[in-house]
């Protein structure tokens, strides 16, 4: 079995499978005096939690799959996302007219489909909302070619945006504004109802870390290997983080906070935290990673994770350990 292969059948079992610990006993971390806390996504990971380490409180949970896109909120913001935790992907056809969009567009698209970057940042989208506005989009709704949809914007500016949605089949395009909220990172954009999808996310102002799935590309693979992962990100507004390989837990002290750099790379945290093991069957924690992560505040938290596994031992339940430093 070829390295990819061996990498595919691990992060199929990540997303599809939900399987049992087996009678193996697993070693964790000893217990230090922080907060620990854990979250079940479900079997099949269908829920996303958004957690306040302040608070030390869990603030919302939401189905991960009810909406395709993500709009900026911000006055001068104007990036949209896809759903990576559905596998979505975009494909720009460089066409402004929308009537003319259609299946013969991806014949030749194979290479040509985008998935957004997992560290968030705007210019690194499957859409380009900030050069190539008036462009016709096709939009892949999950990882097959069975449900695509055409997509262009129309407008776009510091209150609203207005978008013109349809099947690849369809000439007539169906225009929809959508207003920007003040107090949301993103709002969120459903083509099967072609309406916004409330309730997605809370404030912005009232998270520090969202546990949920999304889109990571394997650059060391020919071709890039696109992949739907479970994991961690960092709320975009104002939230740092820094991923340490070389200090244990009890060495991420205040002063060593002053020695790195913080990131608001979305997915510092990220996946790579857990382990397949492809021969037990199981997934370990990688316990050489630790975490930094400072909120809007400017209050600072380490933390570490302690399991993957539910007490019923079942996946997808991510157990983590945190403490207020500064």
């Amino acid at each position: 079995m070829n390295f990819k292969h061996l990498l595919l059948v691990s992060l199929s079992i990540l997303l599809f499978s939900a399987c049992e610990k087996k009678e193996t006993p697993i070693t964790l971390p000893p217990k230090g005096d922080g907060a620990v806390m854990q979250v079940d996504m479900g079997e099949t990971y269908e829920y996303q939690y958004f957690i306040n380490l302040q608070t030390q409180q869990i603030v919302h949970i939401s189905p991960i799959s009810n909406w395709d896109l993500a709009l900026q909120c911000g006055e001068n913001d104007s990036a949209i996302f896809l759903n990576g935790g559905n596998g979505m992907s975009a494909f720009n056809t460089n066409k402004t007219d929308f009537a003319t969009v259609g299946y013969g567009d991806t014949t030749n698209s194979s290479k040509k489909w985008r998935y957004d970057g997992s560290g968030g940042e705007a210019d690194s989208t499957a859409i380009d909302s900030r050069n190539q506005k008036r462009n016709v989009y096709l939009i892949r709704l999950d990882n097959t070619y069975t449900k695509i949809r055409k997509f262009q914007i129309s407008y776009e500016d510091a209150f609203e945006y207005i978008i013109l949605v349809g099947d690849i089949n369809s000439t007539q395009a169906a225009p929809i504004t959508i207003y920007k909220n003040k107090d949301k990172n993103f709002v969120y954009f459903s083509f099967d109802f072609l309406a916004t999808v409330p309730d997605v996310e809370p404030d912005k102002n009232t998270w520090d870390l969202e546990v949920t799935r999304y889109n990571y590309t394997f650059f060391d693979q020919e071709p890039d290997l696109h992949y739907v992962v479970n994991g961690i990100l960092l709320n975009p507004s104002n939230t740092y983080g820094y991923k340490d390989s070389v200090h244990t837990y009890t060495e991420m002290t205040p002063t060593l906070v002053t020695q790195i750099a913080l990131t608001n790379k979305k997915d510092i945290i990220g996946y790579d935290w857990k382990k397949y093991d492809i021969d037990k069957n199981i997934y370990t924690i990688d316990s050489r990673y630790n975490y930094f992560i400072q909120n809007q505040n400017g209050s600072i938290f380490k933390m570490r994770f302690l399991d993957y596994y539910s007490t019923s031992g079942i996946k997808g339940s991510p157990k983590f350990e945190f403490n207020q430093i500064k």
